[in-house]
C-alpha cells in the first residue's frame, strides 16, 4: 500500500454560511492507503482531527467570520502514526464573504447560494461537464467566474437578470475541462440600488476522472475500438456535432 495525499473532492455552501469539505483516499490509483486520521486546518490553525475513516467536515459560520480574512486556506492532511509520523496533505483557498445589512430602504443583494447539480464524464458524444446551480435575490446584476485553481476568474458568464422575478438558475461549463481537476465557481451579484457591494460564494468541485475508453489518442480506430464501434463506421458519423475530428479524439 502506498500513502499519498487526500483527493479533494470539493467545497459546498452549507445551510447556515458555512463550508462542507468533502475529499477521497486517491482513487486513481489502486493502492492507496487509508489514513488513520484526518486532520483539518484553516489559515494553518488546526480546526479538527477527525477518524480516518471521515470524508467530510463542516465549518461553520461562525468560525468562518471569527478568522476575519477574505480567502480561507483549507487544509486536509491524512496522517499514519510512526517514528516518525508520517502526513500527506491537500491545500485550497475559498474565498469568503459576508453579507450587508439593509440600507436606504432597499435591500441588498442576497448571498448567493451555489450547489453543485452535476459532474459529467467525457463521452464518445460529450465533452467533460460541471452543472451548478445558484439562487440569490434583489440582484440587478451578476457574474459567474470560473476556472482551475491557478487562475480561478478565467472565465466569465454574465447572469445579470431580464427582471426582478429572475433570482435562480444553473450554469453548465463551456470549455474544456481538464480530467480529475478542481474547478473554482464562484457566484457574485450586486444590487447598486443598494450599494456598490458585490456579494459572492464560491464552490469547489472535482471534474471527472478520465473513462479509460476516453483518454485522448490521435487514432480513430483505437477511439472506435475503446468506444465499442465498427472500424467501418463512417468519419461523418463519429464527428457529429462537433464538426472537428480533432477535438472528438483530444477532448
Amino acid at each position: 500500500m502506498t500513502r499519498r495525499p487526500p483527493s479533494i473532492l470539493g467545497a459546498f455552501p452549507a445551510g447556515d454560511g458555512g463550508i462542507e469539505v468533502r475529499w477521497e483516499v486517491d482513487s486513481f490509483f489502486a493502492d492507496s492507503e487509508d489514513p488513520e486520521r484526518v486532520l483539518v486546518a484553516l489559515n494553518g490553525i488546526s480546526f479538527d482531527n477527525l477518524d480516518g475513516s471521515e470524508d467530510s467536515v463542516e465549518i461553520p459560520s461562525a468560525t468562518i467570520i471569527a478568522l476575519g480574512t477574505a480567502v480561507i486556506v483549507i487544509s486536509i492532511t491524512f496522517w499514519w502514526s510512526g517514528s516518525p509520523a508520517e502526513q500527506q496533505q491537500s491545500s485550497f483557498p475559498v474565498q469568503v464573504q459576508a453579507a450587508g445589512v439593509e440600507s436606504g430602504g432597499v435591500w441588498p443583494a442576497m448571498k448567493p447560494i451555489v450547489t453543485l447539480v452535476s459532474v459529467q464524464a467525457r463521452s464518445g458524444a460529450t465533452p467533460s461537464r460541471i452543472t451548478i446551480n445558484w439562487r440569490t435575490n434583489n440582484h440587478n446584476d451578476g457574474n459567474i467566474f470560473w476556472g482551475p485553481q491557478g487562475n480561478q476568474r478565467q472565465f466569465r458568464s454574465n447572469i445579470k437578470p431580464a427582471n426582478a422575478s429572475v433570482v435562480s438558475g444553473t450554469f453548465t461549463t463551456d470549455q474544456p475541462l481538464q480530467p480529475a481537476t478542481l474547478y473554482f465557481f464562484t457566484v457574485e451579484v450586486i444590487n447598486r440600488l443598494h450599494s456598490l457591494t458585490w456579494y459572492g460564494t464560491t464552490l469547489v468541485v472535482r471534474s471527472a476522472a478520465e473513462i479509460p475508453a476516453f483518454v485522448p489518442t490521435t487514432s480513430l480506430r483505437q477511439f472506435l475500438q475503446r468506444s465499442g464501434r465498427p472500424l467501418t463506421t463512417g468519419v461523418s458519423q463519429v464527428i457529429g456535432t462537433t464538426r472537428s475530428l480533432r477535438k472528438l479524439l483530444l477532448g
